[in-house]
């Protein structure tokens, strides 16, 4: 006997179908995209979590767009890494940093399958989209973070790291250690400031590296006393470590009148954090019985300057050292020169995208209201 439609018993559903939509409407064709139009106005929630991308992600437009889009779009996100590369030179989109971390890697045997990752950023969580990209790669990753990404994990953290590694038949461990400090640049350029969901105002990053900065006028005025090594204040051990290796990387006669602006405490974090890592990898790392990696570099956010017009929060990475050594064998790598950029549309299908955002309507940095 045939079944009608009615003679089916249906499982009553949570919230209101969607169904009937999806069999009215027609399949897109194939290459063709939804580009989503953003209100311009402080009701559009800025997501820590679902927007963050690098400039190459976005550029993608689908096969649909006409060329003055296409150029209006492309113009956008060039001048967004205009302002990114004014303070950091040779910045790239995270997304794309990714990729090509992933192929470098990759090209001396380091897979998700036989490695581990460590990480070791600022424990701030905007950090987070960078993090979850790396787990994407090598699965979750040991933890090794501290704040302003000075890690206080020490040789028992990394060596906890290192026992936890998947082992190759021959008993070879692998390792990846990433290792950087952030910064926030808005969208108008403007370091220090970004907008976090669900928090009124304005907000800044990074909040431990802020708080150091007075500390190098002091030094220069000779009227600061740097902590002896080895010990911190009980109450605030993170922060007191950051600020004593800090202080300690300088002369005072070489700390500027004005002191460092935040920037320049950014890349010198960058600096000394490079050569503690190396310093704890060098006690721990048995390069015969392993090989390993070094990854350094600055974490970038980029997000809107208002919330009285959308601009997209993205992420960006200034590479500032790869080392990799395999059999005892080391390589230092220039990942921008030396590996090839993904394309927009490639990194737009690995992201799983669906929609298109809609270009902003002004250029970032006072570039003006209205189409471009």
């Amino acid at each position: 006997m045939a079944l009608s439609m009615a003679s089916i018993k249906v499982a009553p559903a949570f919230g209101k179908s969607n169904l009937a939509t999806r069999k009215s409407s027609p399949a897109p064709r194939r290459g063709s995209v939804t580009v989503k139009a953003l209100k311009q106005n402080a009701s559009v929630k800025h997501d820590s979590y679902n927007e963050h991308h690098g400039p190459e992600y976005f550029k993608y437009s689908g096969v649909d767009t006409t060329p003055d889009e296409r150029q209006r779009r492309h113009t956008y996100y060039d001048k967004r890494t205009a302002i990114i590369n004014q303070h950091f030179p040779g910045s790239i989109g995270m997304d794309d940093w990714l990729f090509r971390i992933e192929n470098k890697l990759g090209e001396f045997g380091f897979t998700g399958d036989n490695t581990i990752a460590q990480t070791n950023f600022c424990r701030d969580e905007i950090t987070a989209p960078l993090k979850n990209g790396i787990h994407d790669i090598f699965g979750y990753a040991m933890d090794i973070d501290g704040l302003a990404g000075f890690t206080a994990a020490g040789l028992t953290g990394l060596g906890a790291g290192m026992s936890h590694s998947p082992t190759d038949p021959n008993g070879k461990e692998r390792y990846v250690f990433f290792a950087m400090p952030h910064i926030a640049v808005d969208s108008a350029g403007k370091p220090g400031d970004c907008i976090r969901a669900g928090r009124a105002g304005c907000s800044h990053a990074c909040g431990a590296l802020i708080k150091l900065q007075p500390k190098f006028q002091e030094l220069k005025s000779g009227g600061m006393q740097i902590r002896a090594p080895g010990t911190c204040d009980h109450m605030d051990p993170e922060y007191s470590l950051l600020e004593a290796r800090m202080l300690s990387a300088v002369q005072p006669a070489d700390v500027p009148q004005g002191g460092l602006d935040l920037v320049q405490v950014t890349k010198l974090a960058d600096t000394v954090i490079q050569k503690h890592m190396e310093e704890l990898v060098r006690a721990s790392v048995d390069p015969s019985k392993c090989d390993f990696a070094i990854v350094t570099g600055v974490q970038i956010h980029s997000y809107g300057h208002t919330l009285d017009e959308w601009h997209p929060n993205m992420e960006y990475v200034q590479p500032t050292r790869m080392t990799i050594v395999v059999n005892g064998q080391r390589t230092d790598v220039n990942l921008v020169e030396e590996t090839p950029a993904p394309t927009p549309r490639q990194l737009w299908k690995l992201g799983g995208a669906r929609e298109i955002l809609q270009t902003p309507t002004s250029l970032p940095g006072g570039g003006g209201g209205g189409y471009y």
